[in-house]
């Protein structure tokens, strides 16, 4: 006589290679799920804060009020003609300009002299740039870089 459906042997078997099976599947695939999951707000402030970046970098060492040590901002980026109002609302920066102590171990100042790499001990030739973008919903990218002065 046939049965119809599964017996006690076949669901046993089927629930240990689902216990198996089920936390191998999910191990393997979280990393990919994950990336694919990167939300669109992390990837406008990082465009964001990169294209601000390269602008800052590109002022004069000693341009007021935008190289001023201290704290600038927070503002809009709808304030800037290049983020379109509707696009980027919401969306904020803020940058730090610092001098960099040309003393300090980690964080020392180096520079060519003709094609010799030299060590500097004067701060006030090299300037950091902290520059931090706030989406809408709280996410924010940092970028750090340096400049020096040019002359």
């Amino acid at each position: 006589m046939k049965s119809k459906g599964f017996s006690l042997m076949e669901t046993v078997v089927f629930i240990v290679l689902a216990a198996l099976i089920i936390p191998l599947f999910y191990l393997t695939t979280q990393p990919v799920i994950k990336d694919m999951m990167t939300p669109t707000a992390y990837i406008k402030a990082r465009f964001a804060a990169e294209r601000k970046m390269e602008e800052l970098m590109a002022y004069r060492f000693n341009d007021t009020p935008t190289m001023d040590v201290g704290s600038h901002g927070p503002s809009n980026l709808t304030t800037d003609s290049a983020f379109p109002a509707a696009e980027y609302a919401g969306y904020q920066w803020k940058w730090v300009v610092n001098y960099l102590d040309c003393n300090d171990p980690v964080n020392h100042c180096v520079g060519y002299v003709g094609t010799s790499l030299v060590t500097t001990s004067n701060p006030t030739n090299y300037k950091q740039i902290d520059l931090t973008v706030t989406a809408p919903q709280g996410l924010t990218y940092t970028v750090t870089s340096a400049i020096t002065a040019r002359y």
